[in-house]
This record gives C-alpha cells, structure tokens and sequence, in this order.
C-alpha cells in the first residue's frame, strides 16, 4: 500500500457545511472507483487535504473533483533537525551531482517557519548537490507539515480537477458517436453534474457500434462508479420523413430541433437541470448562430453549450486527452438529410417543418439501457466482412457526379429513397456509400422487412479490390475522361 496525498481546489473555497459536504462525496467516489476495480483504498481527511492508502494511482488520475495527487512518506518528528535528518535519508542519493529545490507548506504551531524548514533541508542537501534551483531543478522536495506529522514527496500528478461527480444536479446530454458531444458531456460531469445520455439512432441498431464505443470510453474511464441511464431513440422515420416524402425544406436544422423536442420531453418527465450538447457556434452548417436560434426557439428548458466558443482542434486535442476520440466514423447526420444545408432558418420555418414530425412516434420508440446492456446489443452482422458475393446487386448510393467518376464495376446509382423500394427477398443487397452512415441506414431499415441487405463504404470495397488485384479480379470501373 502506497501513501498518497490527495489535492483538491474549489472545494477548499466552500463554506463549512458544503465542504465537508463535497469532501465526503470525493472520498465516496475515491472508495468506489477502488472498490469496482477490485483494489482496495483506505481515505480519510487531514487539514485540506485528503490521505489515500491504496495499491496502486489509477483511479486518482480519472476522479472528478482531485487537482493532484502525489506519492509520499509519512514522517513524525518533533524538531527542525528531525526534519532535515528525515531529508537527508530520502534525498541524499536523489540530488546527488543535480541541482534541487524545496517547498514547504506548514499547518499548525511550530518553532520554526516554512521558510526556515527550506533553507535547513536545502543546507543539508547542499554538499552533495549541483546547486539550488527554485526555478526548474532536476529534483523538487516538497513537504506538507500537520502538527507533528510531516510528509515528503518529489512528484505531483496532475488529476482532472473540477467537482466531485454528483455534488451538482443531473443533466441530460446529446451523445453521437462523434467527437464534440462526447467532450461536453465529460465538461459538465467535471463541474460535479451526473449526466445520463440521449442516443438518437440514424440506421439503429448499427450505429450503435461507434456510440458504444465513445459512450464505453467516456464511462469506464470517468464515471465505473455512477453508470448513466442511457435513452435510445429509433429516429429512422425522420428520414423516411424529411428524405424520402421530402416534407421537410430545412431538414439539417429540423432533425436538431426534433431532438431537442425529445430531449425536452425526458428532461421535464425526469426532472433533469437540462440539456447538454456539443455544439461550437458556426462549426456546421446546423451550429450557426440563426440556426441554434431557431432550434432551441420553443424548448422550455437550460440548453448548456460548454463547446461554444471552441475551435474544432481545441475540441479534438481534448477527446484524445480524456480518451474519447472516436475509432470509427460514419459520417455526419446531415449527410442524410441535406446535400446543400441551410446555414440560416428562422424559427417559424423550423415551426412549419416541426407540422410534419410525428414526435409521438420518436418518443415512443425510446428505449433505457445502460452501457453493459447495449454492449450485449451491438449488430455488426449487417457490415460486409468479406468480399462481394458474386450475385449480390451492388447499389451506389453516392451523388451522381461521384458515381460517374468511379465505382463499382456493375454497381447501380440510387437515391436513399430508390433503394428504400427494394423488397425482393431472395436475392444479397450489397449498398455503400461515402462514411457509411447512409447505407448503414437503408441496409438497417431493407433488414427490418426481411431484405438479404449488407452495407459497407466505398473505400472499404474498394481496399477489397485493391486486393484481388494480383489475381485479377478488380471490380472498380477506371475513372470516367
């Protein structure tokens, strides 16, 4: 069992009563972050700070609410030169030959400063030494002083800092299997708000790969110990809605606004605080400034945008620095609904779209799990492993102007709302398009009705191709003159 000295800094500014009331949430957390991983951690509070003894740091490094932590030895001692004894013992073959620095931190009454602890350690130390450097030395000493009680330490690990997870109110967040939503989600969970988690499914239950994927990494890093409720939400007839009939003018802007609706809807019946999103104003064509306008006009409850002001790097450097960056990617919803987005709507033209949406049937296909449940759940069948069988009918589903450059040697060119007509049951359906998103989603709903249907990407048939070259048996089209 090592010794750790656990750090936290907000909390520290609290009154009393709510700091004690935010220390025994962390401790709470610390313990059964542990607890889950099967290890075992002894906490209890000193003075500001809060003593782990535990096996090994791995929890420390994910808990919301701790600023830094460091590994440490636990001295008594009752006088100054206790102390530099103690130093000289732990320190002596570690600044040998290097330059060093001392930093002391002292509660309780002594005869002696913190500043007089620093230039006797540094004393003590110096012989052996390369110097001191209270700027960027080879080696720090630190040293927290607690009445009689006096720890040692050379490493601070920096934790996420933040609140303690569930010292704030619940909220609901707008999770995809994307980048920014993940990352805002874990933004307000590190200000102390549990968030439970909205899944609008495109091309169910296919996409729900690359969500669980996210969702798993954001939970099983950040939050084992306070698993979210996780809404499913089947919105394929939104496509059949705003793609196929086309009853919808600004359907990239509308599909936002539907979500909301739905969101909307939980958050009053469960008594959430309100809704996370991942939106960065002017990002995509949905996220400009008329657009978010016009799809929160009408819905009653917090919207909270904690990626607003981010540039698209900022957002990226952060889903790799918490461990969320997608590994699979299958394009963006507005690929299904707009080959030419609307950047500016109004909310009256949202409010006319909004007249053709049955929100009864997208609210009543919503489905709670939590994350083990939809690892069980996970269909990766419909994905085309292998190569093209030989009698499959291979549908392109990419805008004409991409087909005629290259495809698929005796593919067929069709509209999402073409294919969707296929209802012959005896033969293989081969369909892919650019990301995937939209043939996951035709092949997902041609399922449905009882259709042999496989979905892929063209870059997938064609890394296929590239390798039946050898023997031959390519079946990409040369580029059109």
């Amino acid at each position: 069992m090592t010794l750790y000295i656990v750090r936290y800094s907000e909390i520290g500014l609290k009154g009393d009563k709510e700091r004690k009331r935010m220390e025994n949430i962390l401790i709470k957390n610390i313990n059964s972050y542990y607890r889950i991983k099967g290890w075992n951690a002894d906490c209890r509070i000193m003075s500001g700070h809060i003593l782990v003894e535990a096996e090994n740091d791995d929890p420390l490094r994910y808990i919301m609410g701790i600023k830094s932590y460091s590994p440490a030895k636990r001295f008594r001692f009752e006088t100054l030169d206790d102390l530099k004894e103690i130093a000289v013992a732990l320190y002596n073959e570690k600044v040998k030959g290097k330059t060093f620095g001392v930093r002391c931190n002292r509660i309780g009454t002594h005869g002696f400063t913190s500043l007089d602890v620093e230039k006797g350690v540094g004393d003590a130390l110096y012989g052996v030494s390369a110097g001191v450097n209270l700027k960027n030395p080879d080696v720090w000493i630190h040293l927290d002083i607690v009445g009689k009680d006096a720890f040692f330490y050379d490493t601070v690990i920096s934790g996420p800092g933040g609140l303690p997870l569930g010292s704030e109110g619940r909220y609901l967040a707008l999770v995809s299997g994307g980048i920014d939503s993940p990352v805002a989600a874990w933004t307000i969970m590190k200000r102390g708000s549990p968030c439970d988690i909205l899944f609008c499914s495109l091309s169910y239950p296919v996409d729900l790969l690359p969500f669980v994927d996210v969702v798993s990494k954001l939970i099983e890093r950040w939050a084992p110990y306070r698993k979210p409720k996780i809404y499913v939400a089947d919105c394929r007839p939104l496509i059949r809605t705003m793609v196929v009939e086309g009853k919808t003018r600004y359907s990239n802007v509308t599909f936002k606004r539907v979500i909301y609706k739905l969101a909307e809807s939980i958050v009053l019946k469960q008594g959430y605080n309100g809704i996370v999103t991942g939106e960065s104003l002017g990002q995509v064509s949905s996220q400009t400034a008329e657009n978010l306008r016009a799809i929160e006009s009408g819905i009653d409850v917090p919207v909270l945008r904690p990626l607003i002001g981010m540039d698209k790097d900022e957002v990226v450097e952060m889903a790799r620095n918490i461990g969320t960056f997608p590994t699979r990617n299958m394009g963006e919803f507005c690929s299904l609904f707009a080959s030419h987005p609307i950047i500016r709507s109004r909310p009256e033209d949202i409010d006319e779209d909004m007249k053709h949406i049955d929100m009864n049937e997208i609210e009543g296909s919503v489905r709670i799990f939590d994350i083990d449940d939809l690892k069980g759940m996970i269909n990766d069948d419909f994905e085309l492993k292998g190569s093209v069988p030989s009698d499959a009918v291979i549908i392109d589903l990419r805008p004409k102007s991409m087909y005629q450059k290259d495809h698929v040697q005796n593919s067929v060119n069709m509209t999402i709302g073409q294919a969707l007509q296929i209802d012959d049951r005896n033969k293989n359906y081969v369909i892919y398009c650019s990301m995937g998103l939209q043939s996951a989603y035709v092949a997902s709903v041609l399922r449905n009705r009882g259709v042999n249907a496989y979905y892929t990407t063209y870059k997938g048939i064609k890394k296929r191709n590239s390798e039946k070259e050898a023997d031959g048996t390519a079946d990409i089209d040369e580029p059109a003159k």
